[in-house]
């Protein structure tokens, strides 16, 4: 792990994130926002009638993180995300790069 990646850690902690079904464990960019959704009660599902509180934080990869991971990835943990685990100019030259 990069000093940038555990400095970023240690300030905003661990998560996941929906998008790759939970296989890695990102290194949050920024603090958590939490937001209360209302719901749509008109809605044919009933998942979506009731309101609930969505945590997110975005991860140093940019991925949009939607649970908090209960610390550091370990053998019964997902993975690293080796995006993540990147210094900040190893970082900010993948983010940039012309494709």
């Amino acid at each position: 792990m990069s000093p940038d990646a555990e400095l970023d850690a240690a300030r905003y902690g661990h998560g996941v994130s929906d998008h790759d079904d939970r296989h890695f464990v990102h290194v949050a960019a920024g603090p958590w926002a939490a937001r209360f959704w209302p719901g749509n009660p008109e809605s044919l599902w009933a998942e979506h009638r009731t309101g609930y509180w969505i945590s997110s934080a975005s991860a140093r990869c940019g991925r949009g993180l939607t649970w908090k991971s209960g610390g550091t990835p370990s053998e019964s943990t997902a993975r690293p995300c080796p995006t993540c685990q990147l210094s900040n100019a190893a970082l900010a030259a993948r983010l940039t790069r012309i494709r």
